[in-house]
């Protein structure tokens, strides 16, 4: 019937089982017809709005071939147009009219809108642990308002795209006794949304991690989200604080803050041999400024110490220390960005877009000062139940701004030519008597332990977390060591699967990733791009998320590092 086939018809169905009774055979009898096409289509009935914008929702056109399913497409259309404006029970009739002479069809669509139709109550089941007021105010459709099906289903997105719930299904039950009020009933799943975790988990990068974290996204009832961890890992011990009014205002304005420690050892995260000791305090305002768009302010003072490793840490480090004279980092951040999120569910998106635009700046009177630019893109494209397109990229870009910071390096006459010492401390400043000018050295661009990285299960899989991008020289006949770089462009095109798993929490997809990180903007080549190509889980497991991922690079070079087979778990019990 879809393709125009009017008088399709079944004649007849026959079933047969084989003589060993371990297979069946069906057998149907069919009638195929002759293909119609579309004579005329109008509009008739009572259609509220002007008949001219019903018109315009109409999808069959004449001279097409017959399909019911645009007629049906059709009448949803407009019913749930005419649902928008309060006409809950509307129904669109779509009355053929056939010409077996001309082979021809006449479209009617006949316009029943019944009652306008009031929200008397809106009620939550299931939310044992989220109080009402939290999933009250993600709501777009109102008591005592007209019934709006955009609405409904907007809000239904809302509490999806928390992440506090498995699944959301929503029911408009018509209140007894009348035929224009109904009750929108939410129906929810929860999932772990704030408690005490004890966290274990795994990764070829991190190796074994651990973490206890005390979190209430619901905090006293009243919404706020309340967040103490520590964590333990190969390279990194991190303690932190957070605390969020996500409605600090009814207007929906955030408000929060961070406070963390941590020690990381660079050495044992596939990057640059150093470590560092940082701390910072925060503070983050968050301001809705559409349904889908959202600005943000974070405003905070950190310290990063970085400890060297002569011998061990690559030469343009040390350098850069040196010439900045001081390894301890004072830094006044503040970031600026605006995003855009439609996606239509928090953990498994099948529909809708993500992006968002940051700048980073460390302001003046730090250390060193510097800025960091970043661009996020996610869209998804449902092409079909069963399939969903999704398109990434992220591009990152950050220098140094100001003054650049220079040091001359003098060595006493006499001592140790291993053992320079530092005598000047600005360009054109003389060797103290005694000493002599060994070299000159010079602190600029972005700092390296604010470099962007790729390789690995965020960014381009297949290869090791973090080893792509500019190296440092040799050392102790060891390749050199991944620095990162000051320019990532990185991408991916996913093809995902939602049908293969009958789960909500499950997903298959096959990918292409794309990328790599530049020391600069002038030192990037297209050639330089590396691009792998697999397959990837992802599992919303009992204990936590569970990705794994099989790649082959497709676009690679011999000093890459490989790993085709990579994977991270980790979550609650």
């Amino acid at each position: 019937l879809d393709r125009g086939y009017v008088d399709f018809s079944i004649d007849s169905t026959q079933v047969a089982i084989s003589p060993d009774k371990r297979d069946m055979f069906i057998t149907a009898g069919v009638t195929e017809g002759e293909q119609y096409t579309i004579s005329d289509v109008k509009v008739s009935g009572d259609t509220v709005l002007p008949k001219e914008e019903i018109e315009k929702l109409v999808i069959v056109k004449p001279e097409q071939t017959f399909s019911r399913v645009l007629l049906e497409l059709t009448a949803d259309t407009i019913t749930a147009t005419l649902g928008n404006i309060g006409h809950a029970f509307a129904q669109v009739n779509p009355i053929p009219t056939v010409d077996r002479e001309k082979r021809t069809v006449g479209i009617n669509f006949q316009v029943v809108p019944g009652p306008r139709v009031n929200v008397r109550r809106i009620v939550f089941k299931g939310n044992a642990r989220t109080s009402d007021e939290v999933l009250r105010r993600e709501m777009r459709q109102f008591e005592g308002a007209w019934y709006s099906q955009a609405a409904i289903d907007r809000s239904k997105i809302r509490l999806q795209r928390l992440g506090y719930f498995e699944t959301v299904d929503v029911e408009t039950p018509a209140v007894p006794g009348t035929n224009d009020q109904v009750d929108v009933v939410y129906n929810v799943k929860e999932t772990t949304s704030g408690s005490f975790v004890f966290g274990l988990g795994y990764s070829q990068l991190s190796g074994l991690t651990t973490s206890i974290q005390l979190s209430q996204n619901n905090f006293l009832g009243g919404g706020n989200r309340v967040s103490v961890e520590a964590q333990r890992s190969d390279y990194l011990q991190r303690y932190s604080f957070s605390f969020m009014n996500p409605f600090f205002t009814d207007e929906g304005m955030s408000l929060g803050y961070n406070l963390w420690w941590r020690e990381f050892d660079y050495s044992d995260f596939n990057t640059a041999q150093y470590s560092s000791t940082s701390a910072a305090a925060q503070g983050v305002l968050g301001l809705p400024i559409t349904e889908t768009d959202t600005v943000s302010l974070l405003f905070g003072l950190d310290s990063n110490e970085i400890l060297t490793f002569r011998g061990s840490t690559p030469q343009s480090i040390i350098d850069y220390i040196d010439a900045v004279g001081q390894r301890t980092f004072h830094t006044w951040r503040t970031e600026v960005g605006w995003a855009r999120d439609t996606r239509n569910h928090f953990f498994m998106p099948t529909g809708g877009l993500y992006q968002r635009i940051s700048a980073e700046i460390a302001l003046p009177g730090s250390t060193v000062e510097y800025y960091k630019l970043n661009y996020e893109f996610s869209k998804y494209w449902s092409l079909s139940p069963a399939l969903v397109l999704n398109t990434r990229a992220e591009l990152g870009y950050g220098d140094s701004y100001g003054s650049e910071q220079v040091r001359n390096i003098c060595q006493v006459n006499g001592s140790d030519p291993q053992i320079p010492m530092a005598l000047a401390a600005a360009e054109g400043t003389p060797c103290a008597p005694g000493s002599s000018l060994v070299r000159t050295l010079t602190a600029d661009g972005l700092p390296f332990f604010e470099n962007f990285y790729a390789g690995g299960t965020r960014s381009v899989r297949g290869f090791r977390d973090n080893t792509l991008g500019p190296r440092s020289e040799v050392i102790s006949g060891f390749r050199g060591q991944p620095l990162g770089g000051s320019l990532k462009t990185t991408g991916s095109v996913e093809m995902i699967f939602p049908k293969l798993f009958d789960s909500p929490a499950a997903r298959v997809s096959a990918f292409v990733d794309f990328g790599n990180v530049f020391d600069g903007i002038d030192n990037f080549e297209t050639s330089e791009l590396r691009a792998s190509a697999g397959v990837a889980l992802l599992w919303r497991a009992p204990v936590g998320p569970i990705s794994i991922s099989y790649a082959f690079p497709i676009r690679k070079q011999d000093q890459d590092e490989i790993e085709r087979l990579q994977f991270t778990f980790g979550g609650g019990f």
